[in-house]
């Protein structure tokens, strides 16, 4: 996600699979054998370096392309699955994973949560369809471009396999990306049982189990994945609030010293007073890899040697090392708002430098982001809050109230509460008045604290629905 964060959300996504009558493939094999014999080639992968971003979910037209057409309707066919074949490993509890068929459209829809819905005209609009005969049908079957897998056609006549070209249209796919390309190998979990029935001790072990193509591809010593470039994790957390590890060694240590982490020694840098302490300056937090390399053993930040060098400053370099600040959750208001700081303030020398602006000291955190105007102000939540106390109860008030506490996270929750307590309470009210036959009775801070705790009540619920 730092990726997308600096770079912008990817186009396409890409997966390839080897086909096993590759000429490469089959004019190096021994008579007899096949690519299942031959693990040390089919473990190469093919890298092209710039890839066609048009995307085809359809059958070409044999009479304008033919190559094309016989390496579709071989390659990029799902299934088929269904009612053609119920024993297809894409199937579960009678259907499709995968969605197969499609449904026809005419036109590319992207404006949907996920992967688009690609152009799969049937054969009343332009659509074409071959015919294949199945096992276990005694006559040949004809299929539509519902059962096209999406597919790149340069890359098709190129490498003359299966490989599947998604657009990434949404957030949903570029977060289901980082998970595929990191999920890693399957894994078998078996137990070992004592041969004693009365042993209550379950034994576990783990184990992982890899093909006969990674195991080639490890032997080889091929690279099982590539980074680039690389992520900086940076560490976030308030003053003296450190991770602190204790050893019999070092417990005095650490009692009188905190130990040093990126935050606290990116300030020591941006307090240098020679030329890396200016530059530093100028930089936010996110931006330090760039230009210094974290030193681990040492525990401070250094110059980058290699690199572009700066156009203008001798000494510094810079390289393409992404800074990422680790998540706080809004929950964690004052590390959270620090973490606020820390994203657009540059050169900080101190956490109290965090904390001033324009000249005077503030007490949070919060308060120095709303003086730099980096929170949205509760103006918005006011007229929601007003608008609804001209025409709802005082119970939809409240729930009105807790909705916005607890997905909208205003910034004075208490003045708001201050402003429309009386709203928000005006039932209560009502109810003291017919039990006392009294009209002339006013709002108490009981009949607030009542409406307080139903509002809490109703904040319970939705944090407990939103899990």
């Amino acid at each position: 996600m730092t990726y997308v964060r600096h770079y912008g959300r990817p186009d396409l996504f890409i997966t390839f699979t080897c086909n096993p009558n590759w000429e490469e493939i089959q004019t190096l094999l021994l008579p007899v054998q096949q690519a299942i014999h031959r693990h040390d080639l089919t473990a190469h992968r093919i890298r092209p370096e710039e890839i066609d971003q048009i995307i085809s979910a359809e059958i070409p037209d044999p009479l304008i392309d033919q190559e094309l057409f016989d390496i579709v309707t071989k390659h990029m066919i799902h299934g088929p699955c269904g009612a053609f074949n119920m024993t297809s490993p894409c199937m579960e509890n009678g259907k499709c994973k995968k969605n197969f068929p499609k449904p026809h459209t005419n036109d590319t829809n992207t404006d949907i949560d996920g992967y688009p819905m690609y152009r799969r005209r049937s054969t009343k609009n332009g659509g074409h369809t071959f015919t294949m005969r199945l096992p276990n049908f005694p006559n040949q079957v004809e299929f539509d471009n519902q059962w096209v897998v999406p597919y790149s056609p340069l890359l098709s006549k190129i490498y003359k396999a299966h490989i599947n070209v998604e657009l990434c249209s949404s957030v949903k796919s570029i977060k289901y990306i980082c998970k595929y390309v990191n999920k890693g190998s399957d894994l078998a979990i078996f137990e070992v049982q004592n041969i004693n029935k009365n042993d209550e001790i379950a034994r576990y072990q783990m184990g992982r189990y890899i093909g006969s193509n990674e195991a080639i591809w490890h032997i080889l010593s091929f690279p099982v994945h590539e980074r680039d470039p690389a992520v900086q994790h940076l560490a976030i957390h308030l003053e003296n609030g450190q991770r602190v590890y204790f050893t019999e060694e070092n417990v005095l240590q650490r009692a009188f010293e905190a130990p040093k982490t990126t935050l606290t020694e990116f300030f020591t840098l941006c307090q240098k007073p020679d030329v890396f302490g200016q530059f530093a300056k100028t930089l936010v937090y996110g931006d330090v890899p760039r230009y210094f390399t974290w030193n681990k053993s040492s525990k401070k930040w250094e110059p980058r040697k290699p690199g572009k060098p700066h156009p203008s400053i001798t000494g510094i370099f810079k390289a393409k090392t992404l800074g990422r600040l680790n998540t706080v959750h809004p929950k964690q208001r004052e590390c959270f708002y620090l973490r606020l700081l820390l994203v657009n303030v540059p050169g900080p020398t101190s956490f109290e430098f965090l904390r001033t602006v324009n000249g005077p000291v503030f007490n949070t955190y919060q308060d120095a982001c709303r003086e730099l105007q980096l929170l949205e102000d509760d103006n918005h939540w006011d007229l929601t809050l007003a608008d609804a106390a001209l025409t709802s109860t005082p119970n939809n008030i409240r729930q009105l109230f807790a909705i916005i506490l607890t997905t909208c996270y205003p910034s004075q929750a208490q003045t708001l509460w201050e402003k429309y307590k009386n709203c928000m309470t005006e039932d209560i009210l009502h109810r003291i008045r017919q039990i006392n036959q009294c009209q002339n009775i006013d709002y108490t801070p009981e009949m607030y604290n009542e409406a307080l705790v139903l509002i809490e009540d109703l904040c319970v619920l939705l944090v407990f629905l939103l899990m």
